[in-house]
């Protein structure tokens, strides 16, 4: 066959295509279980930030298949004590969007803390929801009600008060 026919030059892609396909599967499939890790470990470490003086044993994981097939923003819920109920939530923003964890009283429907994890819209604007005055500005508030936005950061801080109200309404539900 010619090198420089196109029936040659289709296989030889095909067969490119598949290696390259084949190792990043292969680099996909070892570096994953890590990453995994590496998450479950920062979203521990944050909870730990949230409540200092809690041990990593008084967070239950609350079982939220449930509420995550419905609720597509939460991710995972824990359990804290009597009344805490923790959503963590991704939510879309102006780029990249944000994850947060929010406690939420469920005795009285009040945000007990709030830890904004990463998010990846415009520094300065929308990244002021990493701020701890914005967590401040929350905490002790209904959960449920109208809550603050970040003036100018309206594509950010939208949807995050969107979720902190969800879960409000699903922190009654949690067992």
């Amino acid at each position: 066959m010619n090198k420089n026919s196109p029936a040659y030059l289709a296989i030889f892609l095909a067969i490119t295509a598949a290696i390259a396909g084949g190792a990043l599967y292969g680099a996909n499939s070892l570096t994953e279980p890590v990453i995994q890790a590496n998450a479950d470990k920062a979203e521990k470490a944050s909870l730990l930030e949230m409540y200092p003086d809690a041990s990593l044993d008084e967070f239950e994981t609350v079982d939220a298949e449930a509420i995550t097939a419905d609720h597509p923003d939460v991710e995972s819920v824990y359990k804290y004590g009597e009344d805490i109920v923790i959503f963590k939530c991704t939510v879309s923003g102006y780029d990249k969007g944000t994850t947060f964890l929010v406690a939420i009283n469920a005795a009285d429907g009040t945000i007990d803390h709030f830890k904004a994890i990463e998010n990846g819209d415009t520094k300065g604007i929308g990244s002021r929801i990493m701020d701890q005055s914005y967590a401040d500005s929350l905490q002790g508030k209904d959960a449920a009600g109208e809550l603050d936005t970040i003036s100018g950061a309206t594509y950010t801080s939208t949807p995050v008060v969107s979720a902190i109200n969800e879960c409000a309404q699903l922190a009654a539900q949690v067992d």
